[in-house]
């Protein structure tokens, strides 16, 4: 009689087999992934606690040197804080200009996150002729590039006077069609109409209905759009830069820069101001983390 054939299920060696070799796969992959992305950091955390001569010092042969100094000192970091005397006569002072950047970073994000939502809740949640219009018109200006907007933004802000403050880099960023635009997804695919009828047969107005109900219902948009909102701004490095002269309220990101000199370049400082600068959003990321992940998987599925 012929051998009758079964079917490969995953409860066969063979599946299994497949199985394990499928996760060790993945396993590498992630592996290297994670690799690929931390040796930088890890080298350049490392390269501010180490001594200006050795941070290129032990690059080949490629080994443990390569990100274990072997003379630790905070010298690095006591200058560009302006802690030492080498820090002081430079005019260092990153810990006023990492407050400044995180002061402007969440100014930004928090009205962004007011005006963002009232404009995606008109757009999401209510009717009225010429919507769609309006829409593409919001969107059109996300698509115009940064650098053909900048000459007439300057003389804007320098017309209100805001030229040199902490206006000048919060009030041209608060208003985001990317935000308004990822929030009516949001709002539209995660949120039921239902909800909005239920508040307003009870007696709420819009107003009462977009605080009470639909921003509670839109945590996790909110958060994922503060994040990357958050990210965008403290990254910034040209507006700033043509729009502050004084260093007591220029942002870090800009300092930094002026850590690289013409003639000698100290790497060390570099490599402190940019820890200093990494810091507060890897924090900020992992603490809202399960928010961030919770929205990105939300707007990506339609409910």
């Amino acid at each position: 009689m012929a051998a009758e054939l079964h079917p490969v299920t995953s409860h066969t060696p063979a599946a299994r087999a497949l199985g394990a070799l499928g996760q060790v796969l993945r396993i590498v992959i992630y592996a290297g992934l994670c690799f690929i992305f931390l040796v930088p950091f890890v080298w350049m955390v490392f390269g501010g606690v180490r001594a200006e001569n050795e941070i290129f010092a032990n690059l080949i042969p490629f080994s443990l040197r390569t990100f274990i100094p072997i003379e630790w000192t905070l010298e690095s970091y006591l200058t560009v804080l302006g802690l030492n005397e080498t820090g002081r006569m430079l005019g260092y002072n990153f810990g006023l200009n990492l407050g400044n950047s995180f002061f402007v970073s969440t100014t930004v994000v928090l009205l962004s996150l007011v005006f963002n939502t009232m404009g995606a809740y008109f757009f999401a949640r209510l009717r009225f002729p010429g919507k769609k219009y309006l829409i593409l018109f919001v969107l059109a200006t996300f698509l115009v590039p940064f650098e053909a907007t900048i000459v007439p933004l300057y003389v804007v802000v320098r017309s209100l006077g805001l030229h040199n403050s902490y206006g000048a880099l919060i009030v041209p960023w608060f208003a985001s069609p990317f935000v308004i635009f990822s929030l009516i997804q949001f709002m539209r695919d995660q949120i039921p109409y239902e909800l909005d009828e239920a508040a307003l047969i009870d007696g709420a107005g819009y107003w009462t209905t977009l605080w009470r109900v639909i921003v509670p219902n839109t945590v996790p948009g909110l958060v994922t759009n503060g994040l990357l909102e958050f990210q965008f701004i403290w990254n910034l490095f040209y507006w700033p830069l043509i729009s502050v002269t004084s260093k007591d309220i220029q942002v870090l990101q800009v300092v930094i820069a002026g850590t690289l000199g013409q003639n000698q370049q100290y790497w060390g400082r570099t490599f402190a101001g940019s820890s200093l600068a990494t810091i507060p959003v890897v924090v900020i990321f992992l603490l809202l983390q399960r928010y961030y992940v919770q929205g990105v998987a939300s707007t990506g599925v339609k409910g």
